[in-house]
């Protein structure tokens, strides 16, 4: 994740020489940004990509705001939409959060599509949307048709580690598939509450599944040490 984190930076970083380059020097930063704002409305699809990425690494509200104006714009590019929803996602502001949590939400806004709330699943899964709307709106995902992102939703609480959403991931222990099993003894795992250890004993002493029993019994181990 460092090593992304690095290569991301490295490449906004990149792309921002660039755009140094190619317009005179007196130009400002606030030029630049709007430059990007601007790159955003094109219709060159790698253009679109490389503002999105570039807004994604500026510390600044501005860009903020017109990655947040991007995602909320039915029209645009589902892919790129999604790029912007994870840079997004790194960022620790609430109201961020509760805009990603519209979209997941929001029929009209995700279209309904997988991989839209997939990655929007997968962006709320931060430790500081610990109890916030991001939990209670994964937590009723538990009940997606979706195996995907019934997965990415107990990944992402398990990441957030609230403990507000024990009572609704042990009922997954039980789910038939191996996916949905595995994720929910590393979620609880990682959110280390006691609740879970009766639970996970069950699923020892019940399970067939070599690789089930092998990560109960860890996650059995680290939540004794909590």
């Amino acid at each position: 994740m460092e090593l992304a984190n690095i290569f991301r930076k490295f490449s906004v970083s990149v792309i921002l020489l660039l755009l140094s380059l190619s317009v005179p020097a007196e130009k400002s930063f606030a030029e630049t940004l709007d430059d990007l704002i601007t790159s955003l409305r094109s219709k060159d699809y790698l253009v679109q990509l490389s503002a999105v990425e570039a807004l994604g690494g500026i510390e600044d509200q501005r860009a903020v705001d017109a990655l947040l104006k991007f995602v909320f714009v039915k029209a645009e590019n589902w892919k790129i939409k999604i790029k912007a929803i994870r840079l997004l996602g790194e960022i620790p502001d609430q109201k961020i959060s509760d805009k990603l949590v519209t979209i997941f939400n929001d029929p009209f806004l995700n279209e309904e599509c997988p991989a839209m709330k997939w990655n929007t699943a997968i962006a709320l899964g931060q430790h500081f949307n610990r109890g916030s709307r991001a939990v209670d709106s994964l937590i009723e995902a538990l009940n997606y048709d979706n195996l995907l992102i019934r997965e990415a939703v107990i990944q992402s609480l398990g990441k957030i580690g609230d403990s507000r959403a024990v009572p609704f991931l042990i009922p997954e222990l039980k789910d038939k598939n191996f996916a949905i099993r595995f994720s929910t003894i590393k979620a609880l795992e990682n959110i280390g509450n006691s609740q879970a250890i009766p639970f996970l004993k069950q699923v020892a002493d019940t399970d067939n599944d070599l690789y089930i029993k092998r990560a109960v019994l860890s996650a059995l181990e680290n939540l004794r040490t909590y």
